[in-house]
């Protein structure tokens, strides 16, 4: 095992489900996992040869302070931090993950993230993109290689996810270090869980690997929940992202906690 990285999956209780779900596929398409995993959730589920290692924090907690006591037990310089439902649907590139981790020690970035998304960052020579910083989704929690003690700076500032990426986003302007992210989607996973509900891609991922969703325990989104999506989408599209992040964050909109794991 690599001593200079270690996988840090966030979850909670109410996300067992998904979690299983997690683990079964990254058993499949990343066996050759060269870090330590380590799940960080509330109670301690069932042992997994998925992790390495499990941090329950018990009830009551939140996706922040969980995040900052799995953090404050590991030891290595940096993280690749992920969401229970985040849902891998392929094979692991595990040389082209310990070359961006390579990559990240040495340009010394803040974040390397592992996806282009979002795509508005400014292309660099060396192939990835740069966020600058004070604009929206500069920082997130899309999979991606931190440095653990600047991870752990954001997380102890936030409370939810929400707040982590939409404050935190505006939070770092002083950062000296660089936040990346690659230029096409090197870590083959489907983001498979939103507000909730299962995400088709989720539920099509699951079934391929012969993988049972619940679909009485965690449903479809219903039409409502689809049609506030396909708005915000088309608002996004047409006004600038970082304007819409700061009159939210001003407004408090949206601010809902969210125990899971997953982005929002």
């Amino acid at each position: 095992m690599r001593k200079d990285c270690a996988v840090v999956v966030a979850s909670c209780d109410a996300y067992g489900d998904v979690l299983k779900h997690f683990a079964a596929l990254k058993l499949k398409f990343w066996p050759d996992c060269p870090f330590e995993t380590v799940l960080v959730t509330e109670t301690a589920p069932a042992p997994s040869p998925a992790f390495d290692r499990v941090v329950a924090c018990g009830g009551g907690t939140n996706w922040a302070q969980r995040l900052v006591t799995a953090l404050e037990a590991i030891s290595v310089p940096y993280v690749l931090m992920l969401c229970d439902d985040y849902l891998l649907e392929a094979p692991v590139d595990t040389p082209l993950v310990l070359r961006r981790l390579d990559k990240a020690r040495e340009l010394d970035a803040a974040n390397l993230r592992l996806i282009p998304n979002p795509r508005r960052g400014m292309p660099r020579e060396d192939g990835l993109m740069e966020y600058p910083k004070n604009t929206a989704y500069c920082i997130s929690t899309l999979a991606g290689i931190w440095n653990r003690e600047f991870l752990l700076g954001l997380a102890r500032g936030a409370a939810s996810i929400w707040e982590f990426e939409r404050y935190g986003s505006f939070a770092v302007g002083g950062e000296r270090r660089a936040l990346l992210a690659t230029r096409t989607r090197e870590f083959p996973f489907v983001d498979a869980v939103h507000k909730g509900h299962w995400e088709k891609a989720g539920v099509k991922v699951c079934r391929e690997n012969g993988l049972v969703v619940d679909l009485a325990k965690r449903g479809m989104p219903p039409v409502s929940v689809r049609l506030i999506e396909a708005f915000k989408a088309l608002v996004f599209a047409v006004v600038p992202n970082t304007l819409i992040v700061r009159v939210q964050n001003a407004l408090g909109a949206g601010a809902r906690e969210r125990t899971g794991g997953g982005r929002r």
